[in-house]
């Protein structure tokens, strides 16, 4: 019976936002990345999968914490945002600070014969005011392609009200301004979420919500909207940690810089988020680790992703092939972060007495000439011992590879040189 009142309670609330009166975030904004942070803080509500059931990327709230003035305010959800892939692939970026109710709105269109819940769902109207684009405070980019508006309206945001919709439960929506339909398969609705969204456009605190906002994606900015989780890489070979948690795609972004056909690739990782979600300026952005899976023409073959590296290591594991001369970045193995799913790598051949290797070297073209890329794992305890290594024939994805190994390893050296970012 508890339980019964409970949802019964948690029902009406979500019937209550769909009553309120339709109200605008109609300040004049400035493209100042300082004012946006100051106003706004962006918690995400729902983790997500690819379209290969990946977690990767999810869906948002966007808080207003503070007036323009600097003032403050009970904290109210104001928007939405995200980055998230949909289930037919499409990687799609959003956030919307003017946003109002819609209680009679076009539905999604649905790739199979099932009948859409509309009792199930509660629906926002995504607005985009032109002075919101122009600062960047509010976007809609679909495969990295910003849409434009012809007018405020730019879509519809439908998300399920609870676990309760079932089949539906984790089928979340956008439907465009041109009526395309953007379908996201994400966590269902919690009830701590369904609590929070009590606070959707109610700014004087009259809804009794004092609990907590949720993880902390982005206090925002114009110039870096919430770090896009999804990655690029080659369609055969996802190098990112197996299991990984939700958090690691909002902290780290994968790059790829050699394709080495059927025999695997190597990415750097780059840091665009602190370890509390909060987003790091672009210009600020810094590789932190590496990932590789080479397979050799002996069968040879090492997986590996690691968030720990020196870029300019005092030695190194294995041996240069020849005959150019290579650069030798090292990755580490540290427990927490193996345990955590942050890092990983696949077995050793020749690893005894331990589960964890305690890293190794990649051997990369010094100067772009050969494109013979080579990892060895240390098989001791340590990176000084003797060393599994394997090695392909490969070919670079971007001429900034030995700038980035270079220079934009680890937060010290960020600003250095301007060349790290694209």
């Amino acid at each position: 019976m508890k339980n019964f009142y409970l949802h019964l309670l948690a029902s009406a609330a979500l019937v209550l936002v769909s009553c309120k009166p339709r109200t605008f975030n109609a300040a004049t904004q400035s493209s100042d990345a300082d004012d946006y942070s100051k106003q706004f803080e962006i918690t995400r509500f729902t983790a997500c999968k690819n379209s290969k059931g990946q977690e990767s990327g999810g869906l948002d709230f966007v808080w207003r914490v503070k007036k323009s003035s600097g003032e403050g305010v009970s904290p109210y959800i104001l928007g939405f945002a995200g980055a998230a892939e949909t289930v037919d692939g499409k990687k799609v970026e959003f956030r919307s600070m003017t946003t109002i109710d819609e209680p009679r709105y076009r539905t999604p269109k649905l790739t199979n014969s099932a009948s859409f819940p509309v009792e199930s769902y509660f629906a926002a109207s995504l607005q985009y005011p032109a002075d919101e684009v122009k600062s960047g405070w509010g976007y809609l980019r679909v495969n990295g392609k910003n849409t434009t508006f012809s007018d405020i309206f730019g879509g519809t945001f439908v998300i399920p009200k609870s676990a309760s919709a079932g089949a539906f439960a984790n089928r979340y929506f956008i439907v465009t301004g041109e009526g395309a339909t953007l379908e996201f398969n994400c966590q269902p609705m919690s009830d701590v979420t369904r609590d929070r969204m009590r606070t959707y456009l109610v700014k004087d605190g009259s809804h009794g919500f004092t609990g907590g906002r949720g993880p902390v994606i982005s206090s925002g900015s114009a110039e870096t909207p919430t770090p896009v989780a999804t990655p690029t890489r080659s369609a055969a070979f996802d190098l990112r940690p197996p299991g990984r948690p939700a958090s690691y795609d909002v902290q780290f972004r994968h790059e790829r810089i050699y394709d080495c056909s059927e025999n695997g690739a190597v990415d750097v990782i780059w840091r665009q988020a602190s370890s509390d979600g909060k987003a790091i300026a672009l210009k600020s952005q810094y590789i932190l680790g590496l990932a590789a899976h080479i397979k050799d023409a002996n069968q040879g073959e090492v997986k590996f992703s690691s968030v720990s590296m020196d870029g300019a290591p005092a030695f190194s594991a294995g041996s240069a092939p020849s005959p150019v001369s290579y650069r030798s970045p090292m990755f580490f193995f540290d427990d927490a972060e193996v345990k955590s799913k942050l890092s990983y790598h696949s077995p050793i051949p020749g690893l005894t007495g331990r589960t964890v290797a305690a890293g190794g070297t990649l051997w990369v073209p010094f100067d772009g000439s050969g494109n013979g890329i080579s990892v060895a794992v240390a098989l001791g305890s340590t990176v000084r011992g003797s060393a599994f290594q394997v090695i392909a024939d490969c070919s670079p994805k971007n001429e900034k590879i030995g700038n980035w190994l270079t220079s934009c390893v680890g937060r010290e050296s960020v600003g250095s040189n301007g060349g790290c970012q694209h």
